[in-house]
């Protein structure tokens, strides 16, 4: 296993993360930006794969809301464990499975949607492990397809702005912190004192991402602009962009 995935892997098996996202399955639930989202684009006919699903919020409240052909998928064995657990205590037909997203064990053309909720796929580190994710969903998809995604934006980061300008010039002069591969990469501490990867893009890269493997870019918007969050939510998720890419035919 890659480092970097290995490394990730055990920073989700945390108890602390474990604890956290199965909490999050009832407290939180759907955003209400997600659930917008999800109606709009995904039929309840759909065959949906949910990478970096975590507990299950998203698989399990889509699954209860009538979106029955749903596949749950996650890096951490200890969270898939709680999402397996979850499901069996309330009589719920949802498959989750232990998996890395850079290599999905699925043959081509086979999902209608792929999601990845809650930054996901930019809490990978390595930018080579983000482009294999893009090009393994892009290989499971359908022609037609849509990958649903969030991801900070970083020319709109609330409080992270002033950060953010501070690191355009390290990064301009050269003295950025060694540990970061690209601009926009950044390590911070979590409750525990362990290392939490995020790469935030702006829109303009995020755009120039998803071209690499040819998708279609359907729509981008805040979530704050999609809905009016709740509490629970503001305090689970904060701010982010929703991304809706489509595969070509």
């Amino acid at each position: 296993m890659d480092n970097q995935i290995k490394y990730t892997k055990e920073f989700y098996d945390q108890d602390d993360n474990v604890k956290r996202y199965g909490q999050a399955v009832d407290d939180v639930g759907l955003w209400n930006s997600e659930k917008i989202i999800f109606e709009k684009y995904i039929k309840k006919t759909d065959n949906i794969l949910d990478i970096g699903c975590g507990a299950g919020r998203t698989t399990i409240n889509l699954y209860k809301s009538g979106y029955k052909n749903i596949i749950g998928l996650d890096l951490s064995t200890n969270l898939i464990e709680y999402a397996k657990n979850y499901v069996r205590e309330n009589n719920l037909d949802i498959e989750f499975v232990n998996g890395d997203a850079t290599k999905l064990e699925y043959e081509d053309n086979i999902f209608d949607v792929v999601i990845f909720s809650y930054n996901g796929m930019q809490c990978i580190p390595g930018k080579k492990n983000r482009d294999n994710v893009l090009r393994e969903v892009y290989r499971v998809l359908k022609p037609g397809g849509l990958y649903i995604f969030t991801a900070h934006n970083r020319d709109d980061s609330g409080k992270f702005q002033s950060v953010w300008e501070e690191e355009k010039i390290k990064w301009e002069k050269g003295i950025q912190d060694d540990i970061l591969e690209m601009y926009g990469d950044r390590y911070s501490e979590d409750r525990t004192g362990r290392l939490c990867f995020v790469h935030f893009s702006n829109i303009e890269e995020m755009i120039d991402f998803v071209h690499q493997e040819n998708f279609e870019v359907v729509e981008y918007s805040k979530n704050t602009d999609i809905a009016e969050e709740n509490e629970k939510t503001k305090e689970f998720a904060g701010n982010t962009v929703f991304w809706v890419v489509k595969k070509e035919r």
